[in-house]
C-alpha cells in the first residue's frame, strides 16, 4: 500500500486553491438561472438551453471526479423566488451535471429533494458520506448560531492514518459489517476500496455500530473501531469549517469527501435554516468494482450510470419516483431496518451523549 499524490488529497485551506472554491457567479449566470425559473413556470416540460453554465457545469463535474472532489458556489438567487421556484430549478439544474436518484419512498414530490431544516433534525453528524454519487446543497436560510459544515478528504484522512498507522489503515480495506434495508439486516462492505487507480469510500459509522445490534452479524474488530476512530481524529485535523450563506451551493463527491455538520439554535423566520439536498449520478462518474457488496449497495456499478440512492435494486428505476407499495420482502425488510435503526441509534446516543452522531 503507497500513499495517493492526486488532486482529490488536499487539506484545509488548499482548498482555496481550486477555480471552483468559493466561485461567485457571473451575472450572465445568475441571469441565465433566473431565465429557467420563468421558463419552468410556464412549462416544466420545456427542453433548457445554457450557455455560460454549461461551461461552468462541465468545469464543475470534471472537478468534482477528476480534481478536490468537491465546490462552492456563491451567488444562487434563493431570496429573489419562492422556495418552490427554487426548488425547481435547483433540481433542474443538478440535471444538467447529471441524474437525480430519489432518497425514499415517500410522497412523490420530495422522493428527489431532502428539506434539511430543524423539523427533520438539528443533530450534529460526525463525517460520513451518504448513498449517492454526489451530496448537492443549496443552503436557502442559515441559523444565526450553529449549523456549519466540516469537509474532509477521504484520500489526505487515508495517506495520514497509512504513516501513523498502517496496520489500522489496511485494516479498513478489508469488509465491516454494517445495517442494511435488504435480506439479513446487515452486509459486509469495505470502507475504503480503490479500483483502477480510482479511491472510493462509503461510510457512515452510525451503520457498522448499528449491525452489532443485528443477531448472527460478525463483530467488528478492535482495528476496525480503531480506524473509524481514527478517520474522525484525523479529519478533524486536515478538513475545513464553513458556514453556508444563503445562495451557497455545496456538492461534493461522495467517493472521496466526507461531510459532517454542527447542530444548530432553531428560530423561525430569517434563520430558519434550510438546506436543499440532492443526490445525482454524474454522466462522467467514475466505474465501482464488479463485485457482489458493491452491486448490492450500488445497484449498477457502470460509469456514468444512475445509482445508490432509495432501494438501488428496486424494479423501478432509480431516477423514476415509487409511485405504488413495497413488495411484501421490501417492506418487511425496510421496517426491520428502521426498527433496528431507531434502537440502536437510541443506544448509540445515550453512551455518546453530547459528542454527536456518527
Amino acid at each position: 500500500m503507497k500513499s495517493l499524490n492526486i488532486p482529490a488529497a488536499w487539506k484545509g485551506d488548499e482548498l482555496f486553491n481550486s477555480p471552483y472554491w468559493n466561485y461567485q457567479f457571473s451575472g450572465e449566470e445568475i441571469a441565465e438561472i433566473e431565465a429557467t425559473i420563468h421558463t419552468l413556470k410556464e412549462s416544466s416540460n420545456q427542453s433548457l438551453e445554457f450557455n455560460k453554465l454549461k461551461k461552468t457545469f462541465a468545469g464543475i463535474s470534471e472537478e468534482l471526479e477528476n480534481g478536490s472532489g468537491v465546490v462552492r458556489l456563491k451567488g444562487f438567487p434563493v431570496k429573489n423566488y419562492s422556495e418552490e421556484e427554487v426548488i425547481e430549478v435547483y433540481m433542474a439544474l443538478c440535471g444538467q451535471m447529471g441524474t437525480l436518484v430519489r432518497q425514499s419512498n415517500s410522497d412523490v414530490s420530495s422522493q428527489f429533494i431532502n428539506y434539511i431544516k430543524a423539523e427533520q433534525s438539528n443533530d450534529s453528524y460526525k463525517l460520513h458520506t451518504d448513498r449517492g454519487d454526489t451530496i448537492s446543497l443549496l443552503c436557502v436560510r442559515q441559523a444565526r448560531e450553529g449549523g456549519e459544515n466540516l469537509l474532509a478528504s477521504a484520500v489526505t484522512i487515508y495517506n495520514e492514518m497509512l504513516q501513523s498507522d498502517p496496520e489500522i489503515a489496511e485494516e479498513l480495506f478489508n469488509d465491516l459489517p454494517r445495517i442494511y434495508e435488504g435480506e439479513n439486516g446487515w452486509i459486509n462492505y469495505p470502507l475504503w476500496h480503490i479500483h483502477k487507480g480510482k479511491f472510493t469510500t462509503q461510510h457512515s459509522g452510525v451503520y457498522p455500530l448499528l449491525s452489532q445490534f443485528i443477531s448472527g452479524c460478525p463483530k467488528l474488530t478492535e482495528k476496525q473501531k480503531k480506524g473509524m476512530d481514527l478517520l474522525q481524529e484525523i479529519g478533524l485535523k486536515v478538513g475545513v469549517t464553513l458556514t453556508l450563506d444563503p445562495g451557497d451551493w455545496l456538492i461534493c463527491n461522495n467517493h472521496v469527501v466526507y461531510h459532517a455538520r454542527s447542530s444548530w439554535k432553531v428560530e423561525q423566520g430569517e434563520y430558519n435554516r434550510l438546506l436543499l439536498g440532492v443526490w445525482y449520478s454524474p454522466f462522467n462518474s467514475r466505474e465501482l468494482p464488479d463485485i457482489p457488496a458493491f452491486r448490492t449497495i450500488w445497484g449498477s456499478v457502470e460509469a456514468g450510470k444512475p445509482r445508490g440512492g432509495f432501494l438501488p435494486n428496486h424494479t423501478v428505476p432509480l431516477d423514476q419516483a415509487i409511485t405504488k407499495p413495497l413488495s411484501e420482502k421490501e417492506a418487511y425488510w425496510l421496517a426491520e431496518f428502521l426498527k433496528s435503526r431507531f434502537k440502536g441509534v437510541e443506544s448509540i446516543t445515550a453512551l455518546t451523549s453530547g459528542r454527536g452522531l456518527y
